[in-house]
């Protein structure tokens, strides 16, 4: 994994959030209005469009990563990713609303579907299990489910990300039974998609000193240890809300799983 392109990124004197996330259509995904309401409260000391040069300190500080390999310029890199280039963690949060939709759809379909709640995933996968299908087969159904299938990259990544969060899985858990996940199991596979999330709109938004390593394999060990630490923050951050949520199933899914973004980038801000 981590191979994607990165592109130029995003220029300054525009939005930080384009008109059209908003359009993107999240097929299954349960209805959060408190997460809606608040994704849309912004604090008006906050400036509307990104600053002139806005991803020049992160974009530094990850050539110095990619030279080097060294954690300590990967986070000086995210963290002026998220404070400059980004406009702050809670717009990164804001900004990667598309995913966590996506992500609380995952979480909601692997819950009805391990109690008996969601008959129209579950007789889809009794059909493929019917016909020995791989498990590739069952991460395609399970994508088609939770995930939009449009053509825009914010889509596009969302696609890859679940279908590499339950690749892992699988890898890991030969003979796990995606019908009998435990809770465990589910919050783990959500913090693996977010992770893949947060490493995606970096990589393209910043990823283009990876561009310049000659060796592809260094490349990838690169990228692969840059999503590894994403990933683990991640999990990290919504471990921690987890236990302090009372719930199985918190009844705002959608702002805990923002939160866990917009704390996961706080951490790398305090490097900067």
């Amino acid at each position: 994994m981590g191979t994607s392109a990165s592109g130029k990124g995003p220029k300054s004197g525009v939005s930080f959030d384009p008109s059209w996330l908003d359009d993107i259509d999240v097929p299954n995904s349960p209805s959060d209005s408190q997460s809606d309401d608040q994704q849309t409260q912004t604090p008006a000391t906050e400036p509307a469009v990104a600053p002139p040069a806005r991803f020049g300190s992160a974009r530094r500080n990850m050539s110095g990563y990619a030279r080097s390999g060294d954690r300590d310029s990967l986070r000086r890199a995210l963290g002026h990713y998220s404070k400059t280039g980004m406009g702050g963690a809670s717009r990164v949060a804001t900004r990667m609303r598309p995913s966590t939709r996506v992500a609380a759809g995952l979480f909601s379909a692997l819950n009805s579907l391990r109690d008996g709640r969601n008959q129209t995933l579950s007789n889809v996968i009794s059909k493929l299990k019917d016909s020995k299908a791989d498990a590739y087969s069952i991460i395609d159904a399970i994508v088609g489910y939770v995930c939009p299938d449009g053509g825009s990259l914010d889509e596009t990544s969302s696609r890859d990300s679940v279908s590499s969060a339950l690749s892992d899985l699988f890898q890991k858990n030969p003979d796990i039974d995606i019908t009998k996940l435990s809770d465990d199991n589910i919050w783990s596979l959500v913090s693996s998609f977010l992770g893949y999330e947060a490493f995606s709109r970096v990589q393209l938004d910043i990823g283009q000193a990876f561009e310049n390593i000659d060796s592809l394999s260094s490349r990838i060990t690169l990228l692969n240890d840059m999503r590894e630490y994403l990933e683990s923050e991640v999990a990290s951050q919504l471990n921690t809300l987890r236990k302090e949520s009372s719930q199985k199933s918190p009844a705002d899914l959608q702002g805990v799983l923002r939160t866990a973004i917009e704390r996961t980038f706080m951490v790398f801000e305090v490097s900067v």
